[in-house]
């Protein structure tokens, strides 16, 4: 178990980037006191969780479009739910799914073949920068365009 020196104040703000989450869940989440918690939140200017029902988003489109933060060289952060290794989740009228996938759909406009990955000219870890994912089709077609096999 990491200790809550440990804990950088990046992942604190990783586990606050979405206005669901309140600070006593990434407290005890991260085994760090609610009061640094909270400093990072103000730091950082992120939404304050708010108790109650909050607007349900007409689609998946505006379900993402919350989510998503554009950041510096044409990259996204995703400030929504995560799976607990960090991977972007979004939960939509009882669906979950990877934030990639709903993302991939959005921008490509069809299902995606196989897993998703990041396409080789993006080294961000967890970007959900639509151009930057790739299906099994796009990889195929990509290496055929490179030449490769």
């Amino acid at each position: 178990m990491t200790t809550s020196t440990e804990v950088t104040d990046v992942e604190i703000a990783r586990q606050l980037a979405s206005a669901d989450v309140s600070n006593l869940s990434v407290a005890k989440r991260l085994g760090v006191p609610w009061g640094r918690v909270d400093e990072v939140r103000q730091r950082k200017g992120l939404e304050t969780f708010q108790r109650g029902r909050r607007a349900v988003e007409a689609s998946w489109e505006e379900a993402v479009s919350r989510r998503v933060k554009p950041v510096e060289d044409g990259h996204a952060e995703w400030t929504g739910q995560t799976y607990p290794r960090g991977t972007p989740m979004l939960s939509w009228r009882g669906r979950a799914e990877t934030a990639y996938r709903a993302v991939f759909r959005i921008r490509h406009g069809r299902e995606p073949q196989g897993n998703i990955t990041h396409a080789p000219s993006c080294v961000r870890e967890f970007c959900v920068a639509g151009e930057h994912l790739e299906d099994r089709v796009l990889r195929e077609e990509r290496r055929c365009r490179e030449g490769g096999s």
